[in-house]
């Protein structure tokens, strides 16, 4: 049986009670942050786009990722996020897959437009194809 769930169920049981530190790779959320950065996740109850969430992906491994928006998926709804350095949007997220968000630094009202002007954009473009 493969831990790593319960690992991270453990883990998202600690962001609810107060801030956990995650090590960032990659740098999918240049120049926001880089990887090896620290960073101070925290749950919350809503999310709000231009978030920056931390999820787990499908293969297991830990994204942080900015929320654009959501979107109806399977009978419920999916988070839509993107890394701010990469072209194409994720995979649907599901909630029960989000650690938190990044707690050290909340994105400005021109931030979350950003976001929200992202979204409508890929919306959009959906809505043409």
């Amino acid at each position: 049986m493969n831990s790593r769930p319960k690992v991270f169920g453990a883990v998202q049981d600690l962001a609810r009670e107060a801030p956990v530190e995650v090590r960032v790779q990659g740098d999918c959320m240049r120049p926001f942050f880089a990887g090896g950065d620290r960073v101070l996740v925290s749950a919350a109850r809503v999310y709000w786009p231009g978030d920056v969430l931390v999820f787990r992906a499908p293969d297991g491994r830990l994204l942080a990722h900015r929320l654009l928006g959501y979107r109806p998926w399977r009978g419920g709804i999916a988070l839509v996020t993107r890394g701010d350095a990469c072209v194409v949007h994720d995979s649907p997220v599901l909630k029960a897959a989000v650690l938190g968000r990044i707690a050290a630094v909340r994105p400005s009202f021109g931030g979350r437009a950003v976001a929200v002007l992202g979204f409508l954009g890929l919306a959009w473009r959906s809505l043409w194809r």
